[in-house]
């Protein structure tokens, strides 16, 4: 097995792994424990790139719809969701929830 291989910051100590807040968007990255540099390892860019992608499309603001006597709000195709699809919703605050996808 292949051993992790340490990639060292200008300022002399190693980069760790760690979840970190990039705008509005949290992903892993390379975090200098020293001077607190942020970088990406190239699958870790990918990722933040798809973040951005979905948050691009489905961020700002959108309309409540009325569904028969329900209400919901409207999600784009280029999300690959289909309808029936299991979503497992938890809130956050008293103005606020998330939804989980798988």
């Amino acid at each position: 097995m292949e051993k992790a291989r340490k990639i060292r910051c200008d300022c002399g100590k190693f980069f760790a792994e760690k979840m970190v807040k990039v705008g509005s968007i949290t992903t892993k990255a390379l975090v200098c424990p020293g001077c607190g540099h942020i970088t990406f390892t190239k699958e870790q860019a990918m990722e933040y790139g798809r973040l951005k992608e979905i948050r691009e499309m489905i961020g700002g603001e959108r309309k409540i719809i009325k569904i028969g006597n329900s209400i919901g709000i409207t999600l784009p195709e280029k999300l690959g969701l289909k309808p029936g699809r299991k979503v497992r919703t938890e809130v956050i605050d008293s103005k606020s929830f998330k939804v989980i996808f798988g």
